[in-house]
């Protein structure tokens, strides 16, 4: 987190995105809202309903944080949706053939 945050103070993006449910992505995520950076989080909306995995803490902490949340499947919409997510920081990624 302390090298990414460096990362950001040098780059100064406009926006952080971050991708599944791992370590990295909400250590990513933590550090750039801290530092008041948009994050976009792709994969967002998955659950397991196993809140003894710490990959699905990392998906519940990462979304409610996340400024854009980039579903892939419909239950991850469904799962937002259940959750009362803000309609407006849903998006469906689509497979372009």
């Amino acid at each position: 987190m302390l090298a990414f945050e460096e990362v950001v103070e040098q780059e100064q993006p406009d926006l952080v995105l971050v991708v599944g449910d791992v370590n990295s992505t909400i250590a990513a995520t933590l550090v750039a809202t801290k530092m008041h950076v948009p994050v976009a989080h792709v994969e967002a909306g998955l659950r397991s309903g196993d809140r003894s995995m710490p990959e699905e803490i990392n998906r519940i902490l990462t979304d409610s944080v996340s400024d854009y949340l980039f579903i892939t499947e419909q239950s991850g919409l469904d799962n937002l949706r259940q959750e009362g997510v803000d309609p407006q920081k849903i998006h469906i990624l689509q497979a372009i053939a």
